[in-house]
Parts: structure tokens; sequence; C-alpha cells
């Protein structure tokens, strides 16, 4: 180290967020941004259009009717159609909030908790899917989500200037509680 080096650029804690700086510009921050955006792209279109087959049919998707069918195959047995309907916009909205990047950390919770009452449910079948009972897909899901809430959706998104962009472990941590609440409180009421 030389007696020249400038410290005061950098964060004042790892906890603090990763763009404590606001050098939106360096190569580090576009290609940090870069990433989070095909994250964020990735995991929205994914969810996004499990929501479609759960909602309306598409892709080949069973429907509201058939998705409580295949929730009771899970040992979901109460409030299956509403379970349907909550687990349906949930992906869908949480997943165009998070392909544009607005709202990320509450978005990515609702993913989250989608993601983790999947994993739940089909964590007896193993961990490689097979036949609809591994869990591996909905695990890398859930880390995805779990990854946006603490960072963020990045500086390529709609919300460039929020609090939480900048620091983004205070909501990330509120909205890994509310996840957690959420997926608790569907396994204890729908099980």
């Amino acid at each position: 180290m030389s007696s020249g080096d400038d410290f005061s650029q950098q964060p004042t804690s790892v906890l603090s967020g990763v763009e404590d700086d606001g050098a939106d510009d360096t190569p580090r921050q576009r290609g940090l941004g870069l990433g989070l955006l095909v994250l964020r792209l990735a995991l929205g279109a994914t969810m996004g259009a499990h929501g479609l087959q759960h909602l309306f049919g598409l892709f080949g998707g069973p429907g509201i009717g058939g998705f409580a069918r295949v929730l009771e195959t899970f040992g979901y047995h109460k409030q299956t159609t509403l379970l349907s309907w909550i687990t349906g916009v949930t992906e869908v909205a949480g997943g165009v909030l998070v392909i544009v990047g607005l709202f990320t950390p509450l978005a990515a919770a609702g993913l989250l908790g989608v993601a983790a009452n999947a994993v739940y449910a089909k964590f007896h079948g193993g961990f490689f899917e097979r036949q609809g009972q591994g869990f591996e897909l909905e695990l890398l899901l859930a880390a995805a989500a779990l990854s946006l809430l603490f960072t963020g959706a990045g500086p390529i998104s709609l919300e460039r200037n929020t609090p939480w962009r900048k620091r983004p472990l205070p909501l990330g941590l509120v909205s890994l509680l509310l996840a957690a609440a959420a997926a608790v409180v569907v396994i204890v009421l729908t099980r």
C-alpha cells in the first residue's frame, strides 16, 4: 500500500450495501448491474410463466382447477382453489416486478415464499427432478429470489433512485421475514 491510496470510496461496512460509493459508471458497477439484470430476467420470466400456467393454463399448464388438484397431491388439502389463485398471482406479479426492477425486495419475497412452499411440498420426493417429485429447480429459484432480496434490482432497473437501492439490507431482512411468515402461514392453514 502506498501512502497515496484513497480508501474513502470503499463501503463503510460489508453489510452496508454494494453501491455505497455512488459510482454507477465504474466497470464493476456496470458488470454488477448487467449480472443482476440477467438474474432478474431469468427468475421473473420463469416464475411469471409458471404463474400463467397456474392461472390460465397457458404453456400447457393446468389452470386454476388443475393446479388445485396438483396441490392436493402435494399435501395441501384446505382452500386449494384460493391457494392456487394466490400462488399464480404472486408468481405473475412478482415475476413482472422483478423483471422491471420495481419493489424488488418485496417481489422477490413473494417469489421466495412460493418457491419455499414448493421445496417443502416436494422435499419427500428427493432432490433430483423426476416425474414432478424433485425440488432442485424450486431450490434454485428460491436461491435466486433470496439473492435479490439482499442485492436489490441493481442500477439497470426502475428503482434506480429508491432508498433501498443504496442500502438493500434493511428492506431485505424485512422481506425475508415476510417471506418466511407467508410460507409458514400457507403450510399451517392449508395442509
